[in-house]
């Protein structure tokens, strides 16, 4: 049984339906974006005071 507004994948489709496929969305989308903004923010603390200095 195929809904034409279906959102979630066929192979995902026992596990979740259209409302928990976008929080899932939602939650991965967030994730990946903080993981983005903290590796920016160690990025540029590293090059204005790196911590890690090799025999200095």
């Amino acid at each position: 049984m195929r809904d034409d507004d279906d959102l979630v994948p066929t192979r995902w489709r026992s596990l979740f339906n259209n409302q928990d496929w976008l929080m899932h969305d939602i939650m991965v989308k967030t994730f990946w974006a903080f993981g983005v903004i903290a590796a920016i923010a160690h990025l540029a603390v590293w090059i204005w005071r790196p911590w890690l200095n090799a025999g200095i």
